[in-house]
């Protein structure tokens, strides 16, 4: 069956501010601020795509081992569910 695909949810808008990409909830008015790391996994998730894909982004983007990317995707991805900025299809 494969990985779950992640994609990104489209009430959310958003634009770089310094060294930060802000992003703001249309319907609820919450708002975040991502470091240059959680915007690269956001850009990954322009169009639905797996975890391990994710992490090969990241792999390439920054000098990262696969284990510690895979943890940290893990984490990101989880609290960006939690926000309700993405979600498993």
């Amino acid at each position: 069956m494969g990985e779950p695909l992640w994609k990104r949810s489209d009430d959310w808008v958003g634009s770089e501010i310094e060294d930060a990409f802000v992003m703001v909830n249309i319907d609820s008015g919450k708002y975040v601020a991502l470091n240059l790391t959680a915007t690269t996994v956001w850009d990954a998730m322009e169009n639905p795509v797996d975890q391990p894909a994710i992490e090969r982004a990241l792999c390439a983007a920054y000098s990262v081992s696969p284990e510690d990317c895979h943890r940290s995707v893990s984490a990101l991805l989880a609290q960006m569910q939690e926000l309700q900025l993405a979600s498993q299809t």
